[in-house]
């Protein structure tokens, strides 16, 4: 379980980082550093160097978790250190649960952005570039990526915090027992 003090300094990391990425569309380093610094401070004063070990390999495991998605253009650099933050305070497991939760999260609200920027049409619908890369492929055999067209729905982003706060918070009430 996680400790109060914990539990209640994440909040205010995740939530901090939710404003700013909601209003900016970027989480500062500053604020992540500082969060990354109290999960280790506190890991520390409540489990030693033990506690200390867990956070590092937390901020480690979190970081490799959406650093793939970084590199790919899925996520902004800002939430893979925000995850990697995260570990610090729930430890390699906990943010491991966390981030499969923030993913599941992230996917049900991009597929709802997607479902709904197209049905009100206040984007164009990808499908029509997804087709050409599809018969390009199967024509050719070799792949090509398009880049999404100015004001396309999968061209926009949202503010993935919003996902990490939800999915973490979720894991902290709940407590998924996967291990």
């Amino acid at each position: 379980m996680v400790a109060p003090l914990v539990s209640s300094s994440l909040l205010v990391l995740v939530v901090a980082a939710v404003f700013w990425d909601l209003y900016q569309r970027r989480i500062p380093n500053y604020l992540i550093m500082a969060g990354a610094a109290m999960g280790i401070l506190l890991q520390a004063v409540q489990a030693g160097s033990g506690g200390v070990l867990a956070a590092i390999t937390g901020l480690l495991v979190g970081l490799a978790i959406l650093l793939p998605g970084y590199l790919l253009g899925f996520t902004g650099a800002g939430d893979a250190k925000l995850m990697a933050a995260v570990g610090t305070f729930l430890g390699p497991l906990g943010v491991f649960q966390a981030a499969l939760a923030s993913i599941l999260v992230g996917s049900v609200i991009a597929t709802g952005y997607i479902f709904f920027a197209v049905l009100f049409r206040q984007s164009s619908s990808p499908m029509a570039r997804y087709g050409l890369m599809t018969k390009t492929l199967v024509t050719t055999g070799r792949p090509i990526y398009i880049a999404p067209e100015k004001g396309e729905v999968m061209g926009k982003k949202f503010p993935f915090a919003v996902s990490i706060a939800i999915g973490t918070t979720g894991w902290m009430i709940w407590q998924w027992p996967l291990g």
